[in-house]
């Protein structure tokens, strides 16, 4: 019971001090008594501490940071530059709180050829690479750089029965969006590039899950035997193209 009672004062110790740290009124200002921040070690920048005081680094993009209406907010510094202090919209049910938003939330192509998702995204790896002594990076065009085509999610081989349906799938992303074909090539070296006019063997093509994203499928209703080899997906623009295959098998089944 002794053990208890101590705990729980321990407890309610640790929480008064924790409410009283985050709430303790500012004291006079001594800047002697700030320790030395630089700036190159602040990713966002530097700030004043929430008493106006000591410089401090602050808080970098969707970290969370001091907002006037959110008064438990306050143990949190400012946000860097090019950064403003948002108040969650989607957090439903959860305490309320807010995070560092970047004002430009344009992608943007960098000096070194690199797409940056935005302008603080752009001007923290410029700071990085400054502190590494490599050249800044600088803004090249406020556009996705261009990039040759790539699948990040390839076809899957299958099995299947005669008559049954069978679909394939392929992501290509790319600047410019690639154009995406299927090849196939039967087991005696036959190749058909679809789309074609075939009414059975049909693809369909649309933007997304990302940016930058294609997703293409193939499907083939009604397998036939015939229908067993290699398909391809090929994806291809300005800069290049780029193949992944897969094979569909034919298990024996009734075929009318």
């Amino acid at each position: 019971m002794a053990t208890l009672r101590l705990f729980t004062l321990f407890a309610l110790t640790v929480l008064c001090s924790t409410g009283f740290a985050q709430t303790k009124p500012c004291e006079p200002c001594d800047q002697s008594k700030c320790p030395l921040t630089l700036d190159k070690e602040c990713l966002a920048g530097l700030t004043l501490d929430r008493c106006g005081c000591c410089q401090v680094c602050a808080q970098r993009e969707s970290e969370l940071c001091n907002h006037p209406d959110i008064p438990s907010s306050k143990q949190y510094e400012a946000c860097g530059e090019n950064l403003q202090c948002k108040i969650r919209t989607d957090s439903r049910g959860a305490p309320r709180e807010a995070r560092c938003e970047c004002n430009d939330q344009v992608e943007m192509c960098g000096s070194d050829g690199k797409t940056y998702r935005n302008y603080c995204h752009l001007m923290e790896s410029s700071k990085l690479a400054k502190a590494e002594q490599k050249p800044i990076i600088k803004v090249f065009k406020r556009k996705p750089c261009d990039s040759a085509p790539e699948i990040t999610l390839p076809p899957v081989s299958v099995s299947n029965k005669t008559e049954t349906n069978v679909f394939l799938t392929c992501e290509a992303a790319g600047v410019p969006l690639p154009v995406v074909e299927w090849v196939y090539t039967s087991q005696t070296g036959k190749q058909i590039v679809y789309p074609t006019d075939d009414d059975r063997i049909s693809t369909l093509v649309r933007g997304g899950p990302n940016a930058h994203v294609l997703t293409s499928w193939l499907q083939i209703q009604s397998l036939k035997r015939h229908d067993q080899g290699t398909y391809t997906c090929v994806a291809s623009n300005a800069l290049g193209k780029v193949e992944k295959s897969c094979t569909v098998s034919v298990e024996s089944g009734h075929e009318l």
